[in-house]
């Protein structure tokens, strides 16, 4: 029985494994008709890059996509990075909008019964344009001396995102720095665009040493995130530099109805040979937020209680901060 034969369903199934992780997908589109056309939507519908060849090479086409992406993911080996990855992957974002838009001036045209696409209009309605996303996804390390971090924002904030994952690529018990405190900056930028977003995860990552720095994002007592409408969840590990008081002040924000969990495993207020984050450094942050208010302090505390858990996950095997047999920490 021949494979075209099967149900659509089926069929999709067998090209979405026959693609999964597959160095040359070209080879499995190019089978049939059928095959080209179910495995252009699977790859245009979660987009996945393992290589800056990979990226760079989708960044440079203008080839119309059959839908626009619902996840994108750059998984680099290694975490290899070159510095200007996300150059390519704003390069990469620009294509999908510009693909969008044009999707959209046909069928607005087909609509109109007309037979012309385009005009000035198009630079004026893809300004401000993002690609919504239900998951962006990076697995990669930045550089220090990268001079093109800026891009991490340009790259970023023309996504939108419901869920973000930024994590190393190294094994968790290779502590190692994927997020530097210049790219944490440029980082936080982006997110602060998304009007979407429900659910951060980001791992290996340092926050700015100095708050007066040119990198920093903001001070102790600003809260680490704005309050985001729909943000959900958040989980931060192996974190260095992390102020308690930036938690506390977000959870201090009174437009966080929506925040179910904040996560911090393995985060640091100084280096990993310093002391892991407790809850209760949280707490006694609040109480310093709120001197004086006695009342409201409470019913902080109360909320930081509800939301946020810290855990010890990883143990060095000699020096820093040990806590064995616990996991929570209080």
């Amino acid at each position: 029985m021949s494979l075209t034969s099967l149900p659509v369903e089926l069929l999709l199934e067998i090209v979405t494994l026959a693609l999964h992780d597959n160095a040359h997908p070209t080879d499995v589109l190019c089978t049939n008709k059928v095959f080209l056309q179910l495995g252009q939507r699977i790859l245009h519908t979660h987009i996945h890059f393992q290589s800056i060849t990979q990226l760079t090479l989708f960044a440079q086409q203008s080839a119309p996509l059959v839908c626009g992406p619902k996840t994108v993911s750059v998984s680099l080996a290694g975490g290899a990075a070159t510095f200007d990855v996300f150059v390519h992957l704003g390069a990469a974002f620009r294509r999908c909008i510009a693909a969008a838009r044009k999707a959209s001036a046909h069928a607005h045209a087909d609509s109109q019964g007309g037979d012309s696409v385009g005009g000035s209009g198009d630079t004026e309605n893809s300004a401000g344009a993002k690609v919504p996303l239900d998951l962006l996804s990076l697995c990669l390390h930045s550089h220090a001396r990268n001079p093109n971090l800026p891009h991490i924002y340009e790259a970023l904030s023309l996504a939108d995102p419901k869920t973000f994952v930024w994590m190393g690529p190294d094994p968790d018990h290779h502590f190692s720095t994927a997020i530097v405190p210049a790219a944490t900056h440029h980082l936080f930028r982006a997110i602060h665009t998304w009007t979407r977003i429900e659910h951060i995860t980001l791992t290996n990552l340092s926050f700015p040493a100095d708050p007066l720095g040119l990198h920093a994002p903001f001070s102790h007592t600003t809260p680490l995130l704005p309050a985001i409408p729909h943000l959900r969840t958040v989980y931060l590990g192996q974190v260095t530099l992390l102020p308690p008081s930036v938690i506390a002040a977000m959870i201090c924000l009174p437009d966080t109805h929506n925040l179910e969990r904040v996560r911090l495993v393995d985060a640091y207020r100084e280096s990993i040979w310093g002391p892991r984050i407790r809850r209760s450094d949280v707490e006694r942050a609040v109480r310093e937020i709120t001197a004086g208010e006695d009342a409201q302090a409470d019913a902080l505390v109360d909320k930081v209680r509800r939301l946020v858990r810290c855990e010890a996950k990883t143990e060095r095997i000699m020096g820093g901060d040990r806590v064995e047999g616990l996991t929570v920490l209080e």
